[in-house]
């Protein structure tokens, strides 16, 4: 094989070394902070066993040669490197090794952008290697690898669970590379799936570590996830300290490695407040390290905030438009996240521009955008909170019930009187490994709880009290600004306690999804229909005149009175609702005060008989 490598500058340094153990120790410790050096290291391991070709450790050493280089993008020579180091594996029956053989074969797989079948190698690996021992950075190697490629195909789930397993796996690791990057994987996926606490938290911790270790790349990184986080929270004062760290760092890093992302260093000069700063990385061109986007939607926010910071917003809305313009046109989609910042900066451009139905239709496709990274959020919240310490919990018992099978077998081989104790431990290790089911049964419950609670109502289906209160203030800011009426009005079933106490709980759960079935039918898609709690419901109503919502709620009583529950003597029927109206800025100037209102006006209603909507006092 030609040398893929020049000889390394500093191997003649304080760290100098002609044994091959040390210097594939030294090339371990550089895997994730410098894989260049990485793989110098390991073909100073070759050149120093040249003369005995057959030892075993120079597989290993063909292992890093290899992995280097596909990372450098070579892959003609790092496929050979790699077939050299399975020769050398097989012919010492080195089953750890030709695992790690097969998990070069994933990255490349997944380099190739043949993800399925990368993944199906990679699960392949998992299964094959329960009876090898291996060390704490191979299994980092292998859970990060297969969460990367999760990511790609879109499984978040399984995603953070390979990521959090591959930070456990780091934390046993003596470099702190796999450490930094496990940090910076899971503050980019949290950053995505806008669970932007977690991201902060886990980016920030990359970046001291990156720091401290001298990882200039993971450093570069870090920066970008936070640039991206800090804006999403509108953290200028920590953002502008980011900046201020980059400069103070500037000199170490690589020519160019910041020149990675131009977006994301235009937001971050942004959200400091630094316009002249972000119009020099945005004079740039556009630039993107990921594998997963182009970076253009980025990109495109960043200029278009920019204008309109600089007081040019019909300039913003052409930059914008042509962004728009371009996604639809490709196969590449935006990151959710991405679009939905680009449709707020949209919305804000039409509002300035006096575009009322613009800034109305880039505000819905928002909030479709909005509601879906909610459940993401929350599930990745979910996750990072309670599914990472039940996952460590089901590997200690597996771990515990293979140690049991393990210890059986050799007290069977060398002691055949001992059978019964034998068949002791195996009956242990199999009430381990039911447990360990039943474990993660109960996660799975948990998070599939945990995504149906995050924004709907679980019996009606409805928008629940959470997101009505995470929505009613930008709606009420959107239609003031807009000088559009805005109606709240509060519903509640008359004698919904008798229906319960006379025909039971399940009658009266029969007429809230009725009732909510007519809600999702009469009112209009631009409306907000929530469940307040028990028999009560919400509606948010803009451009609505009290005409126009008289005539939908006496239809709507209508419809209500018309429905039959039952037959016979368990017969309900007539059933009818009290409501109460108020309307912004006339009867309350917040969402709180209307509530209160149209609250006091439902219970007016009631007292005057029920079955009837009172929008004035």
């Amino acid at each position: 094989m030609t040398t893929p490598f020049s000889p390394a500058p500093d191997l003649a340094g304080p760290d100098s070394t002609t044994d091959p153990v040390r210097l594939l120790a030294q090339a371990e410790w550089q895997l994730y902070i410098d894989s260049r050096r990485a793989g110098e290291l390991g073909q100073a391991a070759l050149d120093a066993t040249r003369d005995r070709p057959t030892l075993a450790l120079r597989g290993e050493a063909y292992f890093h040669v290899g992995l280097s280089l596909l990372r450098g993008g070579r892959i003609e020579p790092a496929i050979e490197a790699n077939e050299l180091a399975r020769a050398s594996f097989a012919s010492h029956d080195d089953a750890r090794g030709l695992l790690m053989c097969d998990q070069f074969d994933a990255t490349h797989l997944h380099a190739q952008g043949r993800l399925q079948e990368a993944l199906a190698l990679h699960l392949r690996i998992l299964a094959r290697s329960a009876d090898v021992a291996r060390r704490p950075t191979d299994l980092y190697i292998c859970h990060n690898s297969r969460a990367i490629t999760r990511k790609l195909l879109g499984q978040h789930d399984y995603m953070l669970l390979d990521f959090y397993e591959a930070l456990a796996a780091a934390k046993s690791c003596e470099s702190p590379g796999p450490q930094i990057n496990a940090l910076t994987n899971l503050g980019g996926s949290h950053t995505d799936l806008w669970n932007l606490g977690e991201a902060q938290k886990l980016s920030e911790q990359a970046l001291d570590l990156a720091e401290a270790a001298g990882a200039w790349t993971a450093f570069a990184v870090a920066v970008f996830n936070l640039a991206q986080t800090y804006d999403g929270l509108g953290l200028s004062a920590p953002c502008a300290a980011l900046l201020e760290r980059i400069r103070r760092n500037a000199h170490r890093m690589a020519p160019g490695v910041l020149a990675n992302n131009t977006s994301l260093m235009a937001i971050a000069h942004l959200c400091a407040g630094d316009l002249e700063g972000a119009r020099a990385w945005l004079d740039r061109g556009v630039t993107a390290m990921f594998s997963d986007h182009d970076g253009k939607t980025d990109y495109a926010r960043a200029q278009a905030t920019y204008l309109m910071a600089t007081g040019r917003p019909q300039e913003a809305r052409a930059v914008i438009q042509a962004r728009i313009a371009e996604t639809a046109a490709s196969e590449l989609k935006d990151p959710p996240y991405s679009r939905m910042r680009l449709l707020q900066v949209a919305t804000d451009v039409s509002e300035r521009l006096n575009d009322s139905a613009a800034a109305l239709r880039t505000l819905r496709e928002a909030q479709v955008l909005y509601e879906t990274l909610v459940g993401r959020s929350a599930r990745a919240g979910y996750i990072a909170t309670q599914v990472a310490h039940e996952t460590a919990v089901a590997r200690d018992d597996r771990d515990r019930a293979r140690e049991a099978q393990e210890r059986a077998e050799v007290d069977r081989r060398r002691l055949s009187t001992l059978n019964l104790a034998l068949e002791e431990r195996m009956r242990e290790s199999q009430r381990l490994n039911e447990a360990l089911q039943l474990k993660i049964a109960e996660a799975e419950a948990l998070q599939e709880q945990l995504r149906d609670q995050a924004v709907r109502d679980p019996l009606t289906g409805l928008y629940n009290r959470r997101f009505l209160d995470e929505t009613s203030l930008a709606r009420i800011e959107l239609a003031r600004r807009q000088g559009t009426r805005i109606a709240i009005v509060l519903i509640d079933i008359d004698h919904f306690k008798w229906i319960n106490d006379l025909h039971g709980h399940g009658r009266g759960d029969e007429v809230l999804l009725r009732f909510a079935e007519l809600l999702r039918e009469r009112m209009r898609r631009s409306d907000v229909v929530c469940r307040f709690g028990g028999e009560e419901f919400v509606l948010l109503v803009d451009n609505c005149d009290d005409a126009t919502l008289a005539t939908i709620l006496e239809g709507l009583m209508r419809q209500f009175r018309m429905l039959r529950f039952g037959v016979g003597e368990d017969l309900t029927d007539d059933c009818t609702f009290s409501a109460g109206v108020a309307v912004l800025d006339v009867d309350g100037t917040d969402f709180e005060s209307l509530v209160r209102v149209a609250d006091a006006r439902m219970y007016r209603a009631k007292a005057a008989g029920r079955a009837r909507i009172c929008a004035a006092d």
